[in-house]
């Protein structure tokens, strides 16, 4: 399924079940619930650097609705899961709270810890992708709304780019070219690195998705196999592309932002020229000192196979209403402000993000670029790999995909042991 107005986006293929990513740091700044002091109610969330962001819309939606929010964060990751879980079915269960898309997703669904706010997407259909909706639906019914779209795109050096003459390639055989140059100048064509474990699926993901979106629609469903010769075949291009130099060192190229060798540096500095990564990553290349379309630039990678289509992968992170919550009512009116035109407009002006909605345009002028490419384009949206199939059988991909980037395994090894976890995750589920 395509876009099929210039602003409606529409997903094909498997509505995913699987958890989001969050960097977790050391001990919760919060344990316990905190009542809602009149209107003002608590944002539960684990992304301690957004407090000033939900507090800053949280105060315009009181002043637009008389009621607000403030965050309430865990710094840790894992506590926190623990403390929804916890309370979730209690009532001292959250207001609103932030969580993944997904598997994770469909455990506080099945706990009855999320609430339906179907009639909330009902109301707003028009503004929002159907796509987006399905990521946040069980059974019929949607049980969170979008705060962070991301789209997976390249990031690009423009001085370098200018350097050498370069310009965002359209195809394969474009990049390719973009990637010889670049090695002759001294240049690492690609950021790659398995630092934190799970950057490991990004090139095997877009691989596959731009061989064919069917393949990998078919692969994360658990339709097709891991060692099918065309997932074979995808493998055997990456490790050629890194027998070729095309990417930096793995293990040696960190995912941060401070030291000499971490990622943000090396694209600075004009040592790697292009980041493959979700949007959100803006945020760390701005508050490095990047300029967005001065200083970088993005473009979405060209397809392997041109008759993919017009192919880029997103994702998706909700913020949910607790179903037990004491403040539930007043809960809803919050999420009914959060979808809302202006709801999302406090929320995109402050974030800086790419808005889901399609009548809110972001600030960012890549952002905004990248937004009309996509309409224009009428691309097919393709949701993340961690998010789009059994998160048991992703933590084994991500290990094996580290190997294999590393050279300690070839194609069909790493393959076949991802196929082991696969097979059994899959009649697991099937049992259930």
């Amino acid at each position: 399924m395509q876009y099929t107005s210039s602003r409606l986006w529409r997903v094909i293929g498997a509505t995913a079940l699987a958890v989001g990513i969050v960097l977790p740091v050391a001990g919760p700044l919060r344990s316990a619930h905190t009542e809602a002091a009149g209107q003002t109610l608590q944002i539960y969330n684990d992304k301690a650097t957004w407090t000033t962001w939900y507090n800053a819309t949280g105060k315009q939606a009181m002043a637009s609705t008389g009621i607000g929010w403030k965050s309430a964060p865990y710094a840790d990751t894992t506590t926190y899961q623990a403390a929804i879980r916890t309370s979730g079915r209690t009532n001292k269960a959250p207001d609103l709270f932030s969580w993944w898309s997904g598997w994770l997703m469909k455990d506080i669904v099945d706990a009855g810890i999320a609430a339906d706010i179907s009639p909330l997407w009902d109301k707003y259909a028009r503004y929002y992708s159907p796509g987006l909706r399905a990521a946040m639906s069980f059974n019929g019914k949607t049980y969170g709304m979008p705060e962070n779209l991301a789209y997976w795109v390249v990031f690009y050096n423009k001085h370098v780019f200018a350097k050498y003459g370069l310009t965002p390639p359209t195809t394969w055989a474009q990049l390719m070219t973009i990637n010889k140059t670049l090695r002759s100048h001294g240049v690492a064509p690609l950021a790659m690195t398995d630092s934190g474990r799970w950057p490991t699926f990004i090139y095997f993901e877009e691989l596959v998705a731009r061989t064919s979106p069917a393949l990998y629609n078919g692969l994360v469903a658990g339709k097709i196999k891991y060692t099918d010769p065309r997932i074979v075949k995808v493998m055997d291009l990456w490790k050629s592309m890194i027998k070729e130099g095309d990417f930096t060192n793995p293990a040696t190229t960190q995912f941060g932002t401070s030291g000499s060798n971490d990622m943000i540096s090396y694209f600075i500095k004009g040592k790697v020229a292009m980041v493959e990564l979700g949007a959100w990553y803006e945020g760390t290349m701005v508050a490095a000192g990047l300029k967005p379309g001065v200083d970088y630039g993005a473009f979405i990678m060209p397809d392997v196979n041109p008759s993919a289509g017009n192919v880029v992968i997103f994702e998706v992170g909700p913020l949910s209403v607790g179903a037990h919550s004491p403040n539930t009512a007043a809960a809803m009116k919050a999420a009914d402000y959060f979808m809302s035109k202006a709801g999302q407009q406090s929320w995109i002006k402050t974030t800086g993000f790419i808005s889901p909605r399609s009548d809110v345009e972001s600030p960012n002028p890549v952002d905004h670029a990248l937004g009309a490419q996509l309409n224009a384009g009428k691309y097919t949206l393709l949701q993340r790999y961690w998010e789009a199939t059994p998160h048991d059988i992703v933590e084994v991909a991500i290990d094996q995909l580290d190997k294999f980037m590393l050279g300690k395994a070839d194609s069909l090894t790493t393959l076949k042991a991802i196929q082991t976890q696969a097979d059994q995750s899959w009649a697991n589920l099937g049992k259930q």
